[in-house]
Parts: C-alpha cells; sequence; structure tokens
C-alpha cells in the first residue's frame, strides 16, 4: 500500500494529466463502495483496467473507499431497497436474474444496488474534488508541503529514499 502511494503523490506533482488522476479516483471510488463478493466488482474492476487511468491513484482510492464502504451500508440498504422495490421493474428483474451467470452479479441484494448506484451517482462530483484539488495541489500545496521540516527529515531516511528510487526506476522503465 505504500508504494503506491508514493507513486501517487508523485503523479501529483508531475506532467500526468489529471484527468487521469480524476477518473481514477472515481473508479476506485464505484469499486471501493461496493461488496466485493460478486461478479459485478470483478467486471467492473476488469473494465476499469482497461482505462486510461493513473493506476497508483485507482488503487489508493480502491483502498481509501473499501475501508469508508461499511458506515454507509445502512444507506446503500436505503437506496438499494428503494429501487428495487419499484414494481414497475419487477419484469425486468425477473427477466436479468433468469440469465445464466448474471444472478451472480447479485444486483438483486439491496446493498450491492445501492452502493452501485451510489457510487454511480458520486462519480461526477469525485471527479470535480479531485480536480479541484489537484489544482490547489500543483499551484500552492506541493511547494509548501516540500518546504516543511517533517517532509524533509521523513525524504532523508535511508528506506524511504531507496523506495522512492525503486518507484521512479520502475516508472523510467515503464516508459
Amino acid at each position: 500500500m505504500f508504494k503506491p502511494a508514493v507513486k501517487l503523490l508523485k503523479a501529483m506533482s508531475s506532467n500526468t494529466n489529471p484527468s487521469e488522476i480524476c477518473h481514477a479516483v472515481a473508479l476506485g471510488t464505484i469499486l471501493g463502495l461496493m461488496p466485493k463478493d460478486n461478479l459485478l466488482w470483478y467486471i467492473l474492476f476488469v473494465l476499469f483496467l482497461f482505462c486510461r487511468i493513473q493506476r497508483s491513484a485507482f488503487t489508493v482510492s480502491l483502498v481509501i473507499a473499501t475501508l469508508l464502504a461499511p458506515l454507509f451500508d445502512p444507506l446503500f440498504n436505503w437506496i438499494g431497497n428503494q429501487i428495487l422495490t419499484i414494481e414497475k421493474f419487477y419484469p425486468f428483474y425477473k427477466s436479468f436474474l433468469d440469465v445464466p451467470f448474471l444472478s451472480f452479479t447479485k444486483l438483486n441484494n439491496s446493498i450491492v444496488m445501492g452502493s452501485f448506484i451510489a457510487g454511480i451517482v458520486c462519480y461526477i462530483p469525485v471527479y470535480f474534488i479531485t480536480k479541484g484539488f489537484l489544482i490547489l495541489w500543483r499551484n500552492f500545496l506541493s511547494g509548501f508541503v516540500n518546504k516543511l521540516k517533517i517532509v524533509q527529515v521523513i525524504k532523508g531516511l535511508p528506506w524511504v529514499k531507496k523506495l522512492t528510487k525503486a518507484a521512479s526506476l520502475a516508472v523510467s522503465v515503464r516508459s
């Protein structure tokens, strides 16, 4: 978990396209909010890996959203119940669950449905909040944070130097 965080900090200050970071954080949030025991999560995970996103930002946001998701389960349950109890959609739900393997997506589970919808609804706000933070970081905060004494002490630690050197080596090899 430490290595993706270091890569993310480098990407935030580098020439990495801000849209790649913002999309990665938003997509990681969608997956992080969802329960991991269903086919839908794995399909989306593989699909998102084919997108042009900053992988470290995706990983960090996925882990953070996963840690926060249990706090919102009552809300996801309520949202899922509201969606799954719309009588107009009963025939669609029935035909959806009759298709082989689609029942493994567990979209008939109120928490899965609610977290999926909540993640989709959160996509645009998370994208723009991340974009605003990146602009703020690149223009004002990065220079200020790098001048802090604690940051200079941490950067001076031998194992941090080795880790950042290894991370920069991995990035240069990929390029």
